[in-house]
């Protein structure tokens, strides 16, 4: 599967940075040699109308997956023969260059966009080193085109936004390994079939330093005492909220509260350890022009997490970016966490 993509300087594009004001975000021009200009060419599939994948791509669906206005998605992961990732660090796994991931979304059976990652360096903090692109799919669902940089309003007639990417750049670079979904904790479990979960990767060889555990599904389970809302809340905040919200990311240290939402393989010793109800329980803080405690038990009504989901209007609405409609399912189980008996 060749892809002559190369990294090539960067753009120097400004996006709005989180609270407000703009930052300088790197990526590869858009003119870099060699982008595959259709989905096809990315090494997804084996046809232009995407009607059957490579065989050397595996699906994936995650435990936890992100919100995104009620749209379907089909996830797909690609690695260089022969090479692993690095799971050394089982919270932040280190890709292989040359890794690819897909990413389908569809909107009221239409397929809108496909947004494609690929490595092209080793070191993933390096300006470059990770290209994003989105595929725009035609009305007739038979061909792609490469959306702009600046992304696409209201794409294929649907109510869904193809993000620019700058915003790609947002989302997936406040974690180090730079993949979002794909992980220990979105992994583990049984997922359905077709699908590669963790028990697969370990079993195909594709982890440098594999967990072990007596049971395929099991190896970073929950502490026995969380309860169903617990693992709920957990997990949806995980996928959610963590990427930012965790201390590798910039928004981290720029809150007055160091709220931490991402799960953490090493801190499921309890449930009060979990850093998603160590950090935000009880604890006072001022995010998005609101102060009072970031979750207050038993008062979803006055909890600023809480507000802030239930928000469309920046700065007080959460997610900033990437949604226009009001998560209720997410809404639903961050309220029934919040009325637990602490």
């Amino acid at each position: 599967m060749a892809l002559a993509l190369v990294a090539c300087g960067d753009d120097g594009a400004t996006v709005d940075a989180p609270g407000g004001g703009e930052s300088v975000v790197h990526d590869v021009a858009i003119d870099a040699p060699g982008m595959p200009v259709t989905l096809a060419e990315s090494g997804l599939c084996v046809d232009v109308a995407c009607t059957t994948i490579n065989s050397d791509v595996r699906e994936y669906t995650p435990r936890y997956e992100l919100y995104a206005d009620g749209s379907t998605k089909r996830r797909w992961i690609y690695l260089p023969p022969g090479t692993t990732i690095d799971t050394s660090n089982m919270n932040h796994w280190k890709f292989p260059v040359g890794t690819r991931l897909w990413k389908e979304f569809t909107r009221n059976s239409t397929r809108v966009e496909t947004r494609f990652i690929t490595k092209l360096l080793a070191d993933d903090a390096t300006p470059g080193a990770w290209f994003y692109a989105a595929y725009e799919w035609n009305a007739a669902q038979n061909a792609t085109t490469l959306a702009a940089t600046s992304g696409v309003m209201n794409a294929n007639g649907t109510q869904h936004d193809i993000p620019s990417r700058g915003n790609c750049r947002r989302c997936h670079e406040q974690v180090p390994g730079r993949v979002l979904g794909f992980q220990a904790m979105s992994l583990d479990f049984s997922a359905p079939a077709g699908s590669l979960d963790l028990a697969d990767a370990i079993g195909l060889n594709l982890l440098s330093a594999p967990p072990t555990a007596p049971v395929a599904g099991t190896y970073f389970p929950f502490p026995t005492a969380a309860t169903a809302v617990d693992k709920a809340a957990f997990g949806y905040l995980h996928a959610n909220c963590g990427g930012c919200h965790n201390p590798s990311s910039v928004v981290f240290s720029g809150l007055t509260s160091n709220m931490d939402l991402r799960l953490d393989v090493t801190k499921l010793g309890s449930v009060a350890v979990i850093p998603a109800r160590a950090t935000t329980l009880n604890v006072n803080g001022t995010v998005g022009g609101l102060t009072g405690r970031i979750v207050d038990p038993g008062s979803p009504q006055s909890s600023v997490m809480l507000t802030r989901m239930n928000s469309l209007t920046f700065p007080t609405k959460m997610p900033e970016i990437g949604t226009e409609m009001v998560d209720s399912a997410g809404i639903a189980a961050i309220t029934a966490w919040i009325n637990q008996p602490p």
